[in-house]
C-alpha cells in the first residue's frame, strides 16, 4: 500500500492517545496496506492497452529455459532483500502498547487483529526484479484460483501493474523466508500473462478503484507441473453480499511487524465501503505487502478450501488515504469481475469499450 505514513484514526487513536498520556510519550503511527508505486511503472497508453500479455515483450518465453533462469536468479539474498510493491514506513509497537491494544480488541472497542501463522499452500507472494522502482525485487499477495488452464493466480490490479517491466517474475506459494526459489516448500512458477481491466487506474480515488483486481497466469515449475495441481486452489465466487464472513490473509513485509516474513490472518465481517462498489474490514495488522491477499469465504482449514470473494485492493490501493493498517477494502466481484476472470480463464485479450459506470454496473 501507500508510500507514505497513516494518520490516527477513529478508536485506534483515542487508544493511542490514552496510552500516550499514561506513559508520558508520543508515537509514530505504522503505515497501511494501501497504495503503492507501481504506477510509476505502468507503460503510456496504459488505460487503452489490453495487458493479456504484458510480460512478453520484455519476459522470455516460458518454458524451462525460463525455469532454469529464474532458478539461478531468485537466491535466498535475492529474495530475502526483496521490497513489496505496497511497501511503507513502520515502526514496532512497544510491548506495553502491544497488550493494550490486544486487551481492547479483546474487549471488542478496537477491531481483531491479525495472526501469524504457517500459511497455505494456495497462498503465496510475487517476488520481480521492480525495475525501475529503486531497482529491488518487489511483491505482493496472491492467491491460486481454480481454472481450466490450472495456473492462475489472483492479485490486486494494482500489483500486477508493477509486473508490466520486470524481466524477472515468479509467483511463490507459501512462501518461506530464508530460502531460495528452488528451495521452497511448493516451488515457484514464472508469471507469463497478465489479466487487467484496461479501464482500471492504479491509487486512483476515482470509481475504477472497483476494478482493483487482476490475474496472472504463471507457467509450470521446473518439474513440468501446473501451479494447481501442486497447491489446490480456491474457488473465484461473484460476492454475493456486502456483509460476509470471510478470512483474509496476506504477508505483511516490514520486519519491525513481521521479523519471519509469515503469511497473517483474520477472520471478520465485512461491510460496504460507501461511496463504492467495495467491501470493507476492520482488523489490525494488514500492513504493506498484503495487497491481493485472498478474500476467503467457507475456509475449511483441513481441505484447505473455500470460495474467493474479494482480494485487498480498491479506493486508494487496498487501504484509505489515511493509510490505516487496520482498515482494508476488497473490490466486489460482479458482472465486471467475472468477465475478467472468464477473459483469464479463456486466455483471451481483455477489451472493454466502453467506460466503466459504477451506476450502471450489474453486480448480481
Amino acid at each position: 500500500m501507500a508510500v507514505r505514513r497513516k494518520k490516527l484514526v477513529g478508536a485506534v487513536g483515542f487508544a493511542l492517545c490514552v496510552y500516550a498520556l499514561s506513559v508520558g510519550q508520543g508515537l509514530v503511527a505504522p503505515a497501511s496496506a494501501g497504495q503503492d508505486a507501481s504506477e510509476l511503472v505502468r507503460p503510456a497508453g496504459r488505460d487503452k492497452v489490453p495487458l493479456v500479455s504484458g510480460l512478453l515483450g520484455h519476459l522470455p518465453l516460458p518454458g524451462p529455459a525460463r525455469n532454469r533462469q529464474e532458478k539461478a536468479y531468485w537466491t535466498a539474498q535475492r529474495m530475502d532483500e526483496a521490497l513489496p510493491v505496497d511497501v511503507a514506513g513502520v515502526v514496532r509497537l512497544g510491548s506495553a502498547l502491544s497488550k493494550t491494544l490486544e486487551q481492547l480488541s479483546l474487549a471488542g472497542v478496537l477491531p481483531r487483529t491479525a495472526e501469524h501463522f504457517e500459511g497455505v499452500p494456495m497462498v503465496g507472494t510475487f517476488f520481480y526484479d521492480g525495475s525501475p522502482v529503486s531497482g529491488k525485487a518487489t511483491y505482493c499477495t496472491g492467491s491460486v484460483v481454480h481454472s481450466n488452464g490450472r495456473s492462475l493466480v489472483l492479485t490486486a490490479g494494482h500489483c500486477a501493474l508493477g509486473l508490466t517491466h520486470a524481466r524477472h517474475a515468479i509467483f511463490v506459494p507459501d512462501y518461506h523466508f530464508g530460502y531460495s526459489a528452488a528451495a521452497q516448500p511448493y516451488g515457484f512458477y514464472p508469471a507469463t500473462h497478465l489479466f487487467v481491466d484496461p479501464r482500471y487506474r492504479a491509487n486512483t480515488k476515482q470509481a475504477v478503484s472497483d476494478l482493483d483486481l487482476a490475474f496472472v497466469q504463471v507457467d509450470a515449475n521446473d518439474k513440468r507441473k501446473r501451479v494447481e495441481d501442486v497447491t489446490g486452489a480456491l474457488t473465484f465466487t461473484r460476492t454475493p453480499r456486502y456483509n460476509n464472513h470471510v478470512t483474509v490473509i496476506g504477508y505483511p513485509y516490514s520486519a519491525a511487524v513481521n521479523p519471519a516474513h509469515k503469511a497473517v490472518h483474520c477472520d471478520v465481517v465485512t461491510r460496504k465501503l460507501l461511496g463504492f462498489r467495495q467491501m470493507q474490514m476492520e482488523c489490525n495488522g494488514f500492513y504493506g505487502g498484503v495487497s491481493g491477499g485472498p478474500w476467503i469465504s467457507g475456509y475449511n482449514p483441513s481441505a484447505q478450501t473455500g470460495n474467493v470473494i474479494g482480494n485487498v485492493g480498491g479506493y486508494n490501493g487496498g487501504g484509505n488515504d489515511a493509510n490505516a493498517d487496520n482498515v482494508t477494502y476488497s473490490p466486489f466481484y460482479g458482472k465486471d469481475a467475472q468477465d475478467l476472470y472468464n477473459d483469464a480463464n479463456a486466455g483471451r485479450a481483455v477489451l472493454r469499450p466502453h467506460a466503466y459506470n459504477p451506476v450502471t454496473a450489474t453486480t448480481g
